[in-house]
């Protein structure tokens, strides 16, 4: 697949409307009072829009002149389910111009719009999308004026369409302003000079959806899973022996339906494609079924009907081979993989007349034999990639195996392999087994790594076709990469202009899958992009970030759900079962105080002496060396100081240099001004750890590094981390950490809102998968402790949900069983009665309390 992709994609300004709270939707003030240009005779004012939401009405623009209160506006409405319209008025008095589109054309769609304003008279002008309008000039304004411009809710005008902007300028007789809108937090708003030049109440960031992935769907299921992105029928399609899981794009929601017949395949390692000749998914396994056996089949989306295809296998097995559908020739073909103790570098193409598998001759270079590679197409499909994997040149496995960072191309027509380059690897990791082509096609997309540890870190990366320079773009994912099974997808959404990143996740042990799909918005960007503009608000005031997201998950086929956002103003529903406070946190009396009383066997706390201590999970908290809690001695400032270095040091970190300091602490202050003041506030930092032993914060090479002897000090991130990445395969460590709470749980900052993401993503990854385990073996103390650690995550958590009844039960505690029964079903009642209520008010009209 080749991307259609601008870095200019990233950027923009999503404003809050109709859909939330009147005090949550966005307004956007163009100019500071006491500097707003005066312009003469008229105003241009560009931008790209994209309406959101459709079924309403609101205002995207305002002028005032506030010489005479005289304002002019320019609203959209929404006419009918075909049409909506763009109104330029005279607030109050009169419409100038307006200009109607179908809403498919408009709904979730870029498009330009341009804006003339008359000061004298003459003809002012819009243009929206391909259509343009005039009409006659506004009339009533002095030659020259002062204006107030702002875009979205405007005092008592509170009605606003849910709707972005991006490539702001405002233009003059000799004035140009330009807004890029880089920024991703805050409310300062620069132009693209790096002046402040106007302040947004309720921002969203746009920026942010392409740097962060977000978690849209997850599922589990205890079979095998086979997985494609089909962007014609804009799904995401898993095929499990019974049933057909569709993730739908535009309404972010899993859907599974059975099959109307048998699989005739018995799924084994859920190798799949799509056949774009016919539109059908297919289901093969190249080895290890019995002769005679139907290997291949296929899947029709529409009746999910499958028919047998053929019977054609390989001797051997190939783990983590490479597939594309060749659609100028109408043929299958796979690359590598593994088995048999064997590396594979053949091409092998499904031949369907003669059914069996036929080999693939080409000249020039050679492939080493390896699998865990990656593969994309060209553009026309006259060339394919190969990329990186793991292998030797012998393809015996038993004389050890290389990780490769090289490129190749295969050219399908004249049937040559040429290597680009082969470079060596910084850190041993593994390719998706798909790339993804920019648009020039001077680049490639891929997601690579670590497929020896436990719990990788997913990332994507973009790599230079003609030298292989790499650039990482994005945040990470977690993943469990335990085994062989579990795979890595990327795909590409040119539609909706987003990545798919898909990952299947197997437990051998619980024989369990668990299949989750993220997102992340075109164009993707690096950390260095997200510093455009590290700022903060007035001096007196905190960082505000209002970030939400909504979701809306429908649990046991239409039951239950509940709506999740992990932003500052996010609604909360009450747990089923409160987590588990430990080290020194007051336990309030609550249900879980109940059910812990009542006579089951409940987790221990092993408490530590509280010397050297430092809390990051729940309540921030330090002891010192003598046990005395000295928390306290952390100024608001110091204490954000310090956890951002502290998270960026753990697991071999590199910490944080000393000039991202700066722009992040004292982005208003001059150089030689925020070097003073980072030099006491560093100060007073290692004054406060000194009250500690074991800990130290070092300057190296640029960069503030904490440093932690955890014979001496104990950190419990530091801890965790470590035991993450050597031990885990113990989960003992992490419950007792865990229970405490989530990470920075009284500290609500954007700038820890990743590594608040990533660690509440590795719990729920993680836990649900050792609960079979602890289960089988009777140890009904951990399944209720790792339950009660999800629910407080995740309240309606039907597994966890499950064990814990189920753990009840076998320990005769009815009673227990009893109250935790009525907690989860009055949580799913009440918020199924809320889902109703919302939806009915959608149905007549009314506004809602909803993100978009």
């Amino acid at each position: 697949m080749v991307l259609v992709a601008s870095r200019l994609n990233a950027q923009g300004l999503q404003f809050y409307g109709n859909k939330v709270p009147i005090e949550q939707r966005t307004s956007y003030r163009l100019f500071d009072g006491e500097r707003r240009p005066a312009f003469t005779g008229h105003i241009d004012i560009e931008f790209d829009l994209r309406i959101s939401q459709s079924s309403t009405f609101g205002y995207l623009f305002h002028l005032i002149d506030p010489a005479n209160g005289e304002a002019y506006s320019l609203t959209y409405s929404y006419v009918n389910d075909s049409s909506s319209s763009f109104n330029f008025n005279t607030e109050g008095k009169v419409n100038h111009i307006s200009i109607s589109l179908s809403n498919d054309s408009i709904i979730s769609q870029w498009m330009p719009v341009k804006l003339r304003i008359d000061f004298l008279g003459e003809e002012s002008v819009l243009s929206v999308a391909d259509k343009v309008k005039r009409g006659v000039g506004v009339g009533n304004l002095p030659k020259q004026i002062q204006p107030l411009m702002s875009f979205g809710r405007r005092e008592h005008l509170v009605d606003v369409p849910a709707f972005a902007i991006r490539h702001l300028k405002v233009k003059g007789e000799t004035q140009f302003y330009s807004f890029e809108f880089k920024e991703n937090s805050g409310n300062d708003v620069h132009d693209s000079n790096g002046r402040v030049q106007g302040r947004v109440d309720n921002p969203y960031w746009l920026i942010n959806d392409s740097y962060h992935w977000t978690k849209v769907a997850a599922f589990t299921t205890p079979q095998c899973i086979g997985s494609k992105f089909y962007e014609k029928r804009q799904e995401v399609v898993f095929i499990t022996p019974d049933s057909l899981f569709t993730y739908l794009t535009d309404k972010r929601q899993v859907v599974k339906k059975p099959y109307a017949n048998k699989q005739p395949v018995s799924m084994l390692l859920g190798t799949s494609f799509i056949n774009e000749a016919n539109g059908e998914v297919y289901a093969y396994e190249i080895n290890n079924l019995p002769v005679g056996s139907t290997t291949i089949a296929a899947l029709n989306l529409d009746t999910r009907v499958w028919r047998p295809v053929g019977k054609a296998y390989t001797k051997v097995q190939l783990h983590h081979h490479n597939g594309f559908w060749d659609g100028a020739n109408n043929r299958y073909i796979v690359f590598g993989g593994f088995g048999n103790r064997l590396y594979s570098n053949k091409f092998l193409m499904y031949n369907e007349t003669t059914d069996q598998w036929d080999t693939l001759q080409f000249k020039g270079d050679t492939i080493t034999p390896r699998f865990f590679s990656s593969m994309g197409s060209s553009r026309g499909g006259d060339y394919l990639y190969i990329y990186g994997g793991v292998g030797n040149e012998s393809g015996d496995q038993s004389i050890g195996h290389n990780y490769y960072n090289d490129l190749y191309r295969v050219d399908l027509k004249h049937q040559e392999i040429k290597r680009n380059w082969s470079h060596p690897l910084e850190e041993k990791c593994v390719p998706s087994g798909q790339m993804l082509l920019s648009k020039d096609e001077k680049s490639l997309y891929v997601i690579r790594y670590a497929e020896y540890k436990k719990t990788a870190s997913l990332r994507l990366y973009k790599i230079s076709i003609e030298n292989g320079e790499v650039e990482q773009l994005g945040d990470s994912i977690p993943f469990a990469s335990g085994s062989i099974a579990s795979t890595v997808s990327l795909y590409h959404n040119s539609v909706l202009s987003e990545f798919y990143c898909v990952t299947e996740e197997f437990n051998e042990q619980a024989k369990l899958v668990e299949a989750a799909v993220y997102t992340l918005a075109d164009s993707p960007v690096g950390r260095a992009d997200m510093g455009s503009y590290l700022f903060k608000t007035k001096t007196t005031e905190e960082w505000k970030v209002v970030l939400w997201i909504g979701a809306l998950l429908f649990i046991s086929g239409g039951i239950g759900g509940f709506w999740y956002s992990r932003r500052k103003q996010r609604r909360k529903l009450s747990p089923v079962v409160p987590v588990m406070v430990y080290e020194g946190n007051p336990i309030k009396e609550n249900l879980l105080d109940k059910l812990v009383t009542s006579g089951t066997p409940v987790p221990v706390s092993h408490k530590r002496t509280e010397i050297n201590q430092i809390y990051v999970y729940g309540i921030f908290t330090i002891y010192n060396r003598d046990g005395r809690d000295v928390t306290y001695l952390f100024s608001n400032k110091l204490r954000l100081i310090f956890l951002y270095i502290l998270l960026n040091s753990a697991e071999e970190g590199e910490g944080v240099s000393s000039s991202l300091l700066n722009d992040i602490f004292w982005p208003d202050k001059r150089e030689d001004k925020a070097k003073n003041l980072k030099g006491v506030t560093i100060s007073n930092l290692r004054k406060v750890l000194a009250e500690l032993d074991g800990i130290k914060l070092v300057y190296d090479k640029g960069a503030f590094k904490i440093e932690i002897e955890e014979n001496l000090c104990f950190c419990d991130y530091y801890r965790l981390s470590a035991h993450l990445r050597k031990h885990p395969q113990s989960c003992e460590l992490f419950l007792s950490i865990w229970e405490r709470g989530r990470l920075l749980e009284n500290i609500d900052h954007s700038l820890f809102d990743k590594y608040k993401q990533n660690s509440e993503d590795t719990v729920l990854s993680l836990l649900p998968k050792d609960l079979a385990n602890y289960y089988q073996r009777n140890e009904f103390r951990n399944v209720l402790r790792i339950c009660f650690i999800i629910l407080k995550r995740d309240p309606l958590n039907e597994l966890a949900l499950g064990y814990s009844m189920r753990s009840y039960k076998r320990l005769n505690d009815f009673e227990s069983l009893s109250k935790i029964y009525s907690a989860s079903s009055s949580n799913i009642v009440k918020v199924w009665e809320r889902i109703m209520r919302k939806l009915w008010m959608i149905y007549s009209g009314r506004e809602l309390a909803l993100m978009r």
